[in-house]
């Protein structure tokens, strides 16, 4: 129960752990640590991974409050699940509720750095809704449940995106037109190419 997700285990004890998947739309949220590697040649190995328990401590707090599903930590970075394995029909209301509690949830802590003299952290967080396949994937002796699809690794460019954009959140025009109205404070940073995508992408700015 420490090591995958309260969801994840309940659907595995559910459905069983054979590999496979079915088709479903999610919205994915990835989100990552600025300057990372720089911080980690400043501090030494315990207390590096001191200060990024900490971090994911408080950023997994923010998405599971939300109902979200923490799929996979990336070293600093995190992937999270909003209506898998769980169906959720305001899946993209609940990603943006948690990306923006994340953020929140980050002031605060740097706060706590700031008095410890520790530089603070930032974060850059990208959201996409799309549909993927979600299910057991490896092999018989390792199994891993999580999504896949293009659409997957479109919510990670935009996370990217955020460094070339100067911002820290972005969601795809899929999130945007899934929040409708609830969602004025978004701001159309247009039609940007990303990488791997023949043409460019409408992006828009949160937060």
């Amino acid at each position: 129960d420490k090591n995958v997700s309260p969801e994840v285990a309940a659907a595995l004890l559910r459905d069983g752990a054979t590999l496979g998947g079915q088709e479903r739309e999610v919205t994915i949220l990835f989100a990552d640590l600025r300057g990372f590697t720089t911080l980690s040649e400043k501090l030494a190995p315990h207390e590096l991974l001191t200060l990024l328990n900490r971090y994911l401590d408080r950023m997994s707090a923010a998405i599971e409050a939300h109902g979200g599903v923490i799929d996979k930590f990336i070293g600093d970075a995190i992937m999270a699940l909003f209506g898998a394995p769980v169906t959720q029909s305001d899946a993209a209301d609940r990603a943006v509720a948690a990306a923006l509690a994340m953020e929140k949830a980050l002031v605060q802590l740097n706060a706590e750095l700031a008095a410890e003299g520790i530089a603070p952290l930032a974060i850059g967080i990208g959201v996409n809704t799309a549909s993927v396949v979600a299910g057991n994937i490896g092999s018989p002796r390792r199994k891993e449940y999580t999504v896949i699809g293009d659409t997957v690794n479109f919510a990670a460019r935009l996370e990217a995106l955020n460094k070339e954009l100067g911002s820290q959140f972005l969601i795809s025009s899929a999130v945007r037109e899934a929040l409708g109205d609830e969602c004025r404070d978004a701001v159309s940073r247009g039609e940007i190419p990303v990488r791997g995508y023949e043409h460019p992408v409408p992006v828009w700015q949160l937060g």
